[in-house]
């Protein structure tokens, strides 16, 4: 990972001048410091001005950038990775490399096929090219948008950088928060439907350069041409992703992908995309959370002899789900080094600390999520400060089924199909300003564009989710590792795995795809027992989701509100946010009316916030890696399985921590007489039967609160280790809140 930066300047050439350019693409690299923290440099001449900051993983002492072509009429930088740069080379043996670094290669091969140099590169990029000879910068990215690259033009000036930070410290462009954009991009409100999006930087005349996409700047106009290098596969099973095949009739699949061996196929692509990632000549880690797609990450890189550090969060969710355990589980399993990081809801971010978080993120979807990976982070460079790359299990769901039974409680694919199908209808109804005054039950008499076929639908989700890892997935990973000086790596995101998907006939959907069989199928065999049938679990949200939100709120009220006074206080939140409206939510919210929708009240919040943050040119931000506390931090080193309820009450606060029966819980006799029915807002959530009646008595008597000693000590029931666990069930689950995380 590193650090790209630079100015243009346009016009006619006799008239170019890049004198005062020198100082401000400097100011820039400044802010790129965390990202390249190993070494910078500048190469100029009239026309352009190009700075790089290096983050050695590849050639520590001889890789060097920007990259100059033998006769000086093309230079090249670029961020990221060539993973199959060895085979490039030896395509081109009349070539001598200067450097021993990976992505020199992509200097010749735009030297021999211009604008199709990328055809055959294998990695993770954003490429910069000043190439003096057609007069144009040319920008481009990997085909999933792994690394960044924004742009815009000011004043005759043409100012481009992996960081939105670094454009606003060059001084020469005025930049305001886009909140058109943010109001009406996807990830605000998580609206099940097939919209469009396109990508956004969520600054205003700031363009973000797409995944696969190469974008060719003339210097004397001015203009832009794009051209996409790659297109995602039709996931619909119906043709080949490649196009149309010679020989081959569109909408039928080939007969050899009827009987082929997709999932021997996929575990080796993902076997070599681990090889890939996992090789670095500076140490790497992986964040490990317990789910399949990290694991099978870890499993195939022990496996190759790979050494490395894990790294897991336990909250309170992770806990009560089984991740935490099934992280341990495996680490133990493969030998591999693994550091349990304890997240105690009572530990959310200062006013301060989110400032800091979300100026480095750089986006208004900076949530819960990124809070904890970001204090991941800060525990392995604590660990291990020479640590450079992390490898994620990111990116397999979108492609190999992973988010079916998520979508509407699936229970097949079939009922999976069906659920696309509403998301088409809604689509279309949320689109079409004709049917806004009567959207409720509409879609039920609309024929669907491709009714009847599901596998559209299919291809329409799959679609859907590549847009979402550029917007969310990558965007973030990438962001949140770089203010570490961590370059993120993701084996599920190679181009060959997700055209191997593709390829999947739609008679074989259901059998490979339902539940991302595919994936289990594949790593079974390098798994402990059970692990790769563990059911998909959401890093934050579900189990546990209750004390995430308190997390949230008490950040929103912590420091007498400072966070959402700023909020308020600045411009866009005095155009956009009411903030008796906002207030009255978090209010609510806080005391525990679970009808308010606490993330999009965040997300809400952080628009204002990097409202000022933008406009202030990210005065504040610190530009230096955080210097990291050489105490140990709170690590969980039980064993999580047997230890399960100490764990989560130390998480808590320990044995006094008060408990209380949530807002909205009340209780009324079943109709048989046989059970308690305890109701959650007005709805009947559970039945109790009367041999099990002291569970009801344990959140009757919390009705007050209570310290968790006495809860557990003054039950019933029948034994202290169901009693506990039923305590940290009922803390999970939102029914005993724990009052002190709100302080």
């Amino acid at each position: 990972m590193c650090g790209l930066a630079g100015i243009a300047v346009l016009g006619a050439t006799e008239s170019r001048s890049t004198g005062r350019e020198t100082d401000a693409v400097g100011r820039m690299l400044d802010a790129l410091n965390r990202r390249g923290p190993d070494g910078r440099a500048m190469v100029s001449d009239e026309s352009a001005v190009m700075g790089f900051t290096r983050l050695a993983l590849v050639a520590p002492k001889d890789g060097d950038q920007p990259f100059v072509s033998a006769d000086g009429q093309i230079v090249l930088m670029a961020n990221g990775e060539v993973y199959n740069h060895r085979e490039l080379e030896a395509a081109l043996p009349d070539v001598r490399l200067r450097t021993k670094s990976d992505c020199e290669i992509l200097l010749h091969l735009y030297e021999r096929k211009g604008l199709d140099f990328l055809d055959d590169v294998r990695g993770m990029f954003a490429v910069v090219i000043h190439d003096r000879r057609h007069d144009r910068i040319v920008f481009a990215r990997d085909r999933f948008g792994i690394k960044p690259i924004y742009h815009t033009i000011s004043d005759g000036r043409l100012v481009f950088a992996s960081e939105l930070k670094a454009i606003a410290r060059s001084s020469l462009v005025d930049l305001r928060f886009d909140w058109d954009a943010a109001l009406h991009n996807r990830q605000l409100s998580a609206e099940p439907s097939f919209a469009r999006n396109t990508l956004d930087s969520f600054v205003v005349g700031v363009h973000a350069t797409p995944a696969a996409t190469i974008e060719t700047i003339d210097l004397r106009s001015g203009a832009m041409t794009t051209r996409k290098y790659w297109e995602l596969p039709d996931f619909s099973g119906s043709h080949t992703p490649a196009g149309h095949t010679p020989g081959h009739t569109p909408g039928h699949a080939l007969d050899g992908d009827l009987d082929r061996d997709f999932v021997a196929e996929y575990r080796s692509l993902v076997a070599a995309s681990v090889a890939d990632c996992a090789t670095a000549d500076a140490d790497v880690g992986l964040l490990l959370s317990g789910g399949l797609d990290s694991a099978a990450v870890a499993a195939l890189a022990a496996t190759q002899g790979k050494t490395f550090t894990a790294f897991s969060a336990v909250t309170p969710g992770t806990l009560m789900n089984g991740d935490a355990q099934a992280a341990q589980l495996l680490a133990g399993h493969l030998g591999v080094d693994l550091r349990l990081v304890a997240l105690p809801p009572r530990r959310h971010a200062t006013a301060e600390e989110w400032l800091q978080l979300l100026a480095g993120t750089e986006t208004p979807f900076c949530g819960p999520e990124q809070w904890f990976k970001h204090n991941l982070y800060i525990e392995a460079k604590r660990t291990n400060p020479a640590l450079k790359a992390m490898l994620l299990g990111q990116a397999a769901d979108e492609f190999n089924g992973g988010y079916a039974t998520a979508i509407a409680a699936a229970e097949d694919w079939a009922t999976f199909e069906q659920a696309l199908h509403g998301m088409d209808q809604n689509t279309r109804l949320l689109s079409d300003g004709r049917l806004a005054g009567w959207q409720g039950g509409a879609g039920s008499y609309l024929r669907s564009v491709a009714d009847g076929d599901g596998a559209h639908h299919y291809a329409d989700f799959v679609r859907t989710k590549y847009e979402d890892i550029q917007q969310y997935n990558n965007w973030h990973e990438d962001r949140v590792a770089a203010m570490h000086g961590v370059e993120a790596r993701v084996p599920f995101l190679d181009h060959r795995i997700v055209e191997l998907l593709g390829r999947i006939p739609r008679a074989r959907h259901a059998e490979l795809l339902w539940d991302k069989t595919i994936a289990r199928q594949a790593f079974q065999d390098v798994l402990p027992a059970g692990l790769a049938h563990r059911p998909k679990i959401s890093f934050y949200r579900g189990t546990g989701e209750g004390l995430v939100q308190q997390q949230t709120l008490a950040m929103l009220t912590g420091d007498r509100r400072a966070l959402l006074e700023r909020a308020l206080d600045s411009a866009g939140g005095k155009e956009h946010l009411r903030p008796d409206a906002v207030l009255s939510a978090v209010e609510r919210a806080v005391a525990g009316d679970r009808g308010v929708d606490v993330d999009l009240l965040m997300r809400l919040v952080n628009m204002a916030l990097l409202d000022d943050i933008v406009a202030s040119g990210f005065a504040g931000y610190e530009l230096d890696p955080p210097a990291y506390s050489t105490e140990e931090p709170a690590l969980v080193g039980a064993d999580l399985t047997a230890s399960r309820h100490s764990v989560l009450v130390g998480l808590l606060g320990g044995p006094d921590t008060l408990l209380h029966t949530a807002p909205g819980v009340d209780f009324a006799r079943s109709d048989d007489d046989r059970g308690t029915f305890v109701i959650v807002d007005g709805a009947i959530e559970y039945t109790v039967d009367d041999d099990e009646r002291w569970i009801v008595e344990l959140l009757r008597a919390a009705e007050q609160p209570v310290p968790l000693t006495d809860l557990v000590d003054g039950s019933t029931g029948p034994d202290r280790t169901r009693i506990e666990e039923q305590v940290d069930e009922l803390v999970a689950g939102g029914l005993l809140r724990c009052p002190e995380v709100l302080r």
